[in-house]
């Protein structure tokens, strides 16, 4: 079962191969404080949280889990070709359809406009995919089984 962080670093890996042209980083701790010094832009993923569903077993907690992902476009051209709107198209289609380990497919629930400031372009592309939220199990474990034997009765 992946963690949260591997899903992330699979998450940047994956951005840094399909848009090179950009730098991809880790949202930063102090988002005020992020100075932008890429030349053309810079795609910022992040982690805003998940959704736990009721869990699908008696005897111990398994639920299903909606992984919540965002990736922040940053860019100091808005339209035509390398602008802003075009990389959140390119994101788009870089992680829709793209399966993390240990999860479903990756599906696209919202993009928005976040601004401009001081000639950077901002937008929000949010996404999803949903793995499952094992309980970490401390059962006794007992004799390997080795042989079933199957019995009918009349």
């Amino acid at each position: 079962m992946a963690t949260t962080l591997q899903i992330i670093d699979a998450v940047v890996a994956r951005l840094k191969v399909k848009l090179p042209q950009l730098a991809v980083e880790y949202f930063p701790d102090q988002p005020g404080e992020y100075r932008l010094n890429h030349s053309k832009g810079a795609l910022l993923v992040s982690y805003p949280g998940s959704q736990f569903t009721d869990p699908v077993d008696l005897t111990c907690i398994v639920q299903p889990r909606v992984v919540k992902l965002s990736i922040t476009v940053l860019l100091r051209q808005l339209n035509g070709r390398g602008g802003a709107i075009e990389k959140v198209d390119e994101v788009r289609r870089a992680l829709v359809g793209w399966r993390p380990m240990d999860c479903r497919k990756t599906w696209a629930v919202s993009e928005k406009f976040l601004g401009e400031s001081a000639g950077i372009w901002q937008y929000a592309v949010d996404l999803a995919t949903q793995t499952m939220l094992v309980e970490d199990s401390n059962m006794p474990s007992g004799p390997i089984l080795n042989q079933v034997t199957h019995e009918e009765t009349p």
